[in-house]
């Protein structure tokens, strides 16, 4: 098992320093986190104007249909820019050029497929919060369960829908499926390698912020606040950008066997050795 964290941090290692030379590329999770913050800001202001803000939380049926409106506004705009990362990545391992543009039309080609995936992808995670609200522990456990096996069989998803213009929600989740089961059981250390990074980064800001909310006051509180929020919020961005490199550079490899990005100068039994 250390081996595997040792493999992950050093895929991510290389993974960053594409990042690096493409930076721009950073853009589009920033433009997903400030969709989602404006369409909840917007959603906000509606229950405010309209009074029912209260039955959120005492009326089943308006509180898990705003739970099914925030899960596919979500999973809608992450997987959209999501997907906008994956081409651009996919252009660069090819040595073309690309931009924020580019990767936001290619989003658009695939916007049919996105928005269904995003009412797929709510009306589980709805599904879900009420297991896990009506049946108690039982319900937490299976929701446990199933997010676990649901993260690894989409582990690809975003991928498939731009790189492999696979369609159908069934065909699309059996070729994630497949794509990690057969032959990429190990990127899970890549992915952890990513999170620690990031999660690192991210230590500051939360120093910060829980300084300027716990000790501080006034205008230097304000300014801790505001520096720790970007620093963590940078460092969401930065994770969300690393991940879709990573998992278009194993999408690549895994597909065609073709080497790129953070794996192009790396034997593949260092990457995932054989069983």
């Amino acid at each position: 098992m250390p081996s595997k964290y040792r493999r992950g941090l050093d895929i991510t290692t290389e993974s960053l320093d594409v990042f690096r030379q493409h930076t721009s590329l950073a853009v589009l999770p920033a433009l997903s986190l400030l969709a989602v913050g404006s369409a909840f800001a917007v959603l906000t202001a509606v229950a405010f104007q309209f009074g029912i803000v209260d039955s959120l939380f005492t009326n089943d049926l308006h509180k898990y249909g705003a739970l099914f409106c925030a899960f596919a506004i979500s999973s809608s705009v992450a997987t959209f820019f999501n997907a906008a990362v994956v081409h651009c990545a996919s252009r660069v391992f090819d040595g073309e050029q690309t931009s924020v543009r580019d990767g936001l039309a290619a989003a658009w080609r695939v916007r049919r497929q996105i928005a269904l995936w995003a009412v797929v992808a709510a009306t589980l995670g709805t599904v879900l919060y009420i297991l896990d609200e009506k049946f108690g522990a039982i319900g937490s456990v299976a929701r446990l369960v199933f997010d676990l096996a649901w993260a690894l069989l989409t582990y690809f998803i975003v991928p498939v829908i731009v790189l492999d213009h696979e369609t159908g929600i069934r065909r699309q989740l059996r070729r994630s499926g497949a794509l990690f089961k057969d032959t990429w059981g190990e990127s899970v250390s890549a992915t952890l390698g990513v999170s620690l990074i990031f999660l690192i980064a991210a230590l500051p800001g939360l120093v910060l912020l829980a300084v300027g909310y716990f000790v501080l006051h006034g205008a230097i509180a304000a300014g801790a606040l505001v520096v720790g929020g970007l620093i963590v919020v940078a460092a969401i961005v930065g994770s969300q950008t690393v991940t879709a490199i990573v998992r278009t550079a194993l999408y690549r490899y895994a597909t065609t066997g073709e080497r790129v990005g953070p794996f192009e100068a790396r034997e593949p039994a260092s990457v995932f050795p054989e069983k």
